[in-house]
């Protein structure tokens, strides 16, 4: 602990001071001498540091008036302890001190010596000291001071210094007046030093009174048994403490009364807030309830004060306040910032930058800080057939369906080359060119009669020409009789049209392949219809060919057995959700962020991840809640908040649309920790920090959570039903069924265009040629 002491400079006053005239009595004051008093004030202050508990160090500041008070003895007699002792110049400005003065105080700081003496007899300089120790927290407010008495240390200007700095002695030495004519002997007693110390728990309004602890006179104190370092923060004897709250989920929820009101729900809010009452800023007739009210109750039963809960004015606007332009504050931070309150309670962070304005407790809980963010169900029936398989596998498919093809035709060809002998001889033409020269050939009956040399022979075919002959004659004979000509089916079928040579054309028919692999689109077709199990019309006639079916067949087994498999689960799994879980996602979304506050933006940047950096950027205001919420249902914004109170905002959307277009983000951006608010440099923080640790390990912190979270609590993104089957996934088949009907529409016009600009303006088309099919015959 550190202790500060003020000492009071006292200056020689005229000795001949005169009262009425009337009386003729003059009272003369004898002064103690210099030398006398340092040397009574080193003994009393060898004693007072030897009740000081200090800790592990202390620190010394004196000016020239007191640094023969420092000599050898002093430090001789003194406990060897670690000390600090620094002089302050008489020129020394303390509220804006030097660097090597404020290094040396930031050094104590650090070290954390729990005593300060201050031996400073310039008032002024020792005001601004405590000043700037409050503001810049280089003085450790919490520490043991012991301080000369000094009128300009009680001004009511630096009241608000005596609430933090509380456990101080001031040290001040009294007068004693000496009547000549009656009390001559006793001019060479010892001084007499006044103790005393703030009043704290008491309030300080407007005059300061110390209170006194003891008295020291001739090396010891008058009064016997007296603590002088009294530990003034367990009991504060029902003081009252002002609490500002905000409402914020979970830490503190508010219910106000309205006409009507079940009588039965107020009497529940008054039996839970003994003590909750209202300043006269807030509204009447409001009760506050949740996890910090609740927290705050049983510290307050244990340290025994009062609480007067109340909202700032703009609360409902500022909310925790910000910082203007104009170095200014707004909202909570003000009134925390400016002394108002001794308590907030706000669901606080834990950050440096509410620290800058207030101290805050030990965490008691720790929360997840996510985004809500817009949740779209993604409609993809329209291409369920190529969900079974992702792209790359979609690749291999295609690429084997190819490569496959050109391997069946490699094939095909190869043993065309190899077995081409085999295809020169063609029986068919051969008989076609036989009969055509059996046709032309003249008759010559004495070489046929020659070359026919069986009788038999001869005779039956005889016969058989004059049958033919007698067949002919009486048809011609029986058609001459009615007047018309007859032709019969098997005369018309050997009309013939002058064949003409010329070359085939574009248009005519091509000569049938001789296998079923023979051509390119050929391999391609039946490959693709093996592909979707279709079966061949034939098998090839080559055994490689055969072979080679036999394996590509197994992979088609396995290829539809794999997409078949994928596909009934796709049918039947529900819809999936199109959704932003982590912050990379979040990051490289066109998706808006908002928060509520600068500090929260500050946060994003100063991140080390690209990807808080690339929020931080786009983080925008947000003062209001359910206005950001309403964006987030639009589908391109999102909110920045606790998780519960994200819970708590999805829940009372009235739509069942909104309630299932909203998604809390899986990831948190960060897990902070959450702590109640004390008034700067406050004097309770330890028994504060005592209480609720001892909360936090006894559970209730976790069950009084989970109370105030109860309402909403349940309300959590449950999974789809399972999926059933109906038109909607089957939307598919229709665009698959629709897509081979443009396709084939494409096709059929480029066929006609085809047909239109390339077939008929060849200069060699003949359009009554149509389907002829030409041959060239040997």
């Amino acid at each position: 602990m550190a202790i500060a002491l003020c000492v009071r400079e006292c200056k020689a006053e005229d000795k001949n001071n005169s009262l009425n005239g009337s009386q003729g009595k003059e009272i003369h004051f004898d002064h103690f001498q210099e030398d006398d008093i340092h040397v009574h004030l080193e003994s009393l202050l060898l004693a007072l540091v030897e009740k000081m508990n200090y800790g592990h160090c202390y620190a010394l500041l004196f000016d020239e008036v007191y640094e023969s008070v420092l000599n050898e003895y002093f430090f001789h007699q003194i406990h060897r302890a670690a000390r600090y002792i620094v002089k302050i110049a008489q020129d020394e400005d303390t509220f804006s001190p030097r660097p090597a003065l404020k290094c040396i105080l930031e050094d104590i700081r650090r070290v954390g010596c729990g005593g300060y003496v201050l031996l400073m007899a310039n008032g002024i300089q020792l005001e601004r000291l405590l000043r700037f120790g409050d503001k810049t927290r280089i003085l450790d407010t919490r520490a043991r001071y012991i301080i000369m008495h000094n009128y300009r240390l009680f001004i009511p200007q630096l009241n608000y210094i005596w609430k933090r700095i509380v456990d101080v002695l001031f040290v001040r030495p009294l007068r004693r007046k000496n009547f000549n004519w009656k009390q001559q002997n006793r001019s060479n007693l010892p001084p007499v030093y006044e103790l005393s110390t703030v009043p704290f728990p008491m309030p300080i309004n407007g005059v300061f009174f110390s209170k006194i602890v003891n008295f020291w006179q001739a090396g010891k104190f008058r009064l016997a048994n007296s603590t002088f370092f009294a530990n003034k923060t367990n009991d504060l004897r029902h003081q009252s403490m002002h609490v500002v709250v905000l409402e914020h989920t979970p830490a503190v929820f508010k219910l106000e009364t309205r006409d009507g009101m079940s009588s039965s729900a107020v009497a529940r809010n008054e039996s839970d807030n003994e003590n909750n009452s209202s300043a006269p800023s807030s509204p009447p007739k409001s009760f506050y309830y949740g996890l910090e009210i609740e927290l705050l109750k049983a510290i307050s039963k244990a340290m025994r004060f009062d609480m007067v809960f109340y909202e700032t004015f703009d609360a409902d606007v500022e909310r925790w306040g910000t910082l203007q332009d104009n170095e200014t504050l707004t909202g909570l931070l003000r009134e925390m910032y400016e002394g108002r309150a001794d308590f907030a309670l706000a669901d606080l962070h834990h950050t440096e930058y509410n620290l800058g304005f207030m101290d805050l407790s030990i965490p008691y809980n720790t929360e997840c800080l996510t985004f809500l963010t817009p949740e779209a169900l993604s409609d993809n029936s329209w291409k369920t057939l190529i969900l079974p398989f992702n792209r790359e596998m979609w690749a291999g498919v295609l690429i084997s369906l190819f490569s496959v093809g050109f391997v069946f035709y490699a094939f095909s060809n190869t043993l065309t080359l190899i077995h081409h002998h085999e295809r020169g001889y063609q029986p068919e033409q051969d008989l076609v060119q036989r009969h055509y020269k059996r046709k032309h050939r003249k008759p010559n009956t004495w070489s046929r009669f020659r070359k026919n040399r069986s009788g038999v022979v001869f005779k039956s075919k005889v016969i058989h020409g004059l049958t033919r002959l007698l067949r002919k004659t009486h048809r011609h004979k029986k058609s001459s009789r009615k007047g018309t000509h007859y032709y019969s089916a098997s005369s018309l079928k050997k009309l013939q049209m002058i064949p003409f040579k010329r070359k085939p054309e574009p248009w005519h028919d091509p000569l049938p392949a001789y296998d079923i692999f023979d051509t390119f689109s050929g391999c391609i077709m039946y490959t693709y219809s093996m592909l979707l199990l279709v079966s061949l019309p034939r098998l090839p006639n080559g055994w490689p060919l055969r072979v080679l079916t036999g394996w590509y067949w197994v992979y088609c087994v396995l290829v539809v057995v794999a997409y078949r498999a994928s596909f009934t689960a796709i049918l039947a799994n529900p819809i999936p959700r199109l959704t932003i879980d982590t912050l990379q996602d979040l990051a490289e979304s066109s998706v808006r962020c908002g928060a509520w506050g600068e500090q929260n933006k500050l946060f994003f940047q100063m991140a080390q991840d690209p990807y808080s950096q690339a929020i931080g950027a786009k983080l925008e205001h947000a003062p209001n809640p359910n206005e950001a919420v309403d964006k987030v249902s639009e589908g391109m914004y999102a909110y920045y908040e606790n998780i519960y109170l994200l819970r708590q905002l999805r829940s009372t959307r009235k739509s069942e649309k909104a309630r299932q277009t909203l998604h809390i983000m899986q990831e948190c951006a960060v897990h902070m920790p959450i702590s109640i608010g004390l008034e700067k440099n406050s004097p309770l923080k330890y028994q504060v920090d005592r209480h609720v640790r001892a909360l936090i390990e006894g559970g209730l912190t976790r069950k009084w959570l989970s109370d105030a979270i109860e309402r909403f609590q349940s309300n959590v993104e449950l999974p789809p039903q399972e999926a059933t089957i109906d038109l909607k996934k089957m939307y598919a088949g229709f665009v698959a069924l629709c897509l081979g009907y443009v396709l084939a529409l494409f096709a059929f016009l480029g066929e006609k265009l085809y047909w239109t600009y390339y077939i008929e303006t060849n200069p060699a088309f003949d359009k009554y040629l149509h389907g002829i099919m030409f041959r060239k015959r040997v």
